[in-house]
């Protein structure tokens, strides 16, 4: 049947058959690495022609050593190797891989429901939250966008909560500024750049305290999904 409005046969081989796409529309496509993307750019891993620093005057650097290093001041610790990172990096493409005997996983590049932790860590988790319709530029082909939320936990046990040396003297806080400014202003491939909205604290009335960043980022993306175009199904 054709479409009244713009007078076209709906085409078999369409996607969305047997309704006709009319206009153009965002369509989140490429969002859902986000909270990967951002797990590997927190993680700062070395690249061909790139050497990750590791003085403390960059926040890269000491959210790692935060996250990696336990014991009394872990910005006088060496800067952890990739290795390293990638140990306490939960990889969902392996479920059943070991995680790191000593430190376990650390690093979830989605929501993940875990029980309290008993051990003295702490853990950066990255996902994705709400999305909502908001008016682009008027000289944008598409005039409207979903402007994706995307939310970090970090949390931290209270047996290594302050024992930084550093004048916060909390774990959970020192890291979430490391986050804040590493990503505030930083364009991760949406249209502009990542940008708070707020910062909450919580716990969970036993043995864990953290914080949790709220960013958004305005996302535009196409049709088909670059992801699955040209992967076989199945």
């Amino acid at each position: 049947m054709a479409d009244a409005w713009v007078g076209v046969q709906p085409d078999v081989a369409s996607p969305y058959y047997p309704y006709v796409k009319v206009t153009d529309a965002a369509t989140l496509a490429g969002a859902e690495n986000i909270p990967y993307a951002l797990c590997k750019y927190l993680m700062d891993l070395p690249m061909p022609g790139y050497a990750p620093p590791s003085e403390n005057r960059y926040p890269r650097a000491r959210l790692k050593k935060l996250l990696y290093w336990d014991g009394e001041l872990p910005l006088n610790q060496p800067l952890p190797t990739a290795e390293q990172m990638l140990s306490i990096k939960y990889n969902p493409m392996l479920p059943d891989a070991p995680p790191d005997t000593e430190r376990g996983y650390r690093i979830f590049p989605q929501e993940m429901v875990r029980q309290s932790q008993h051990r003295a860590q702490s853990v950066l988790r990255v996902y994705l939250g709400d999305a909502t319709r908001v008016q682009g530029r008027e000289e944008m082909r598409d005039a409207f966008l979903w402007r994706q939320q995307i939310i970090y936990v970090i949390m931290t046990n209270v047996g290594m909560e302050t024992n930084t040396g550093m004048t916060a003297i909390s774990r959970a806080y020192d890291m979430t500024q490391a986050i804040v400014e590493a990503t505030e202003g930083v364009n991760i491939g949406g249209i502009g750049a990542l940008t708070g909205t707020r910062i909450s604290k919580f716990d969970d009335e036993r043995m864990n305290s953290g914080y949790k960043i709220y960013q958004y980022i305005d996302w535009h993306g196409s049709a088909p999904n670059p992801f699955f175009d040209n992967r076989k199904s199945g």
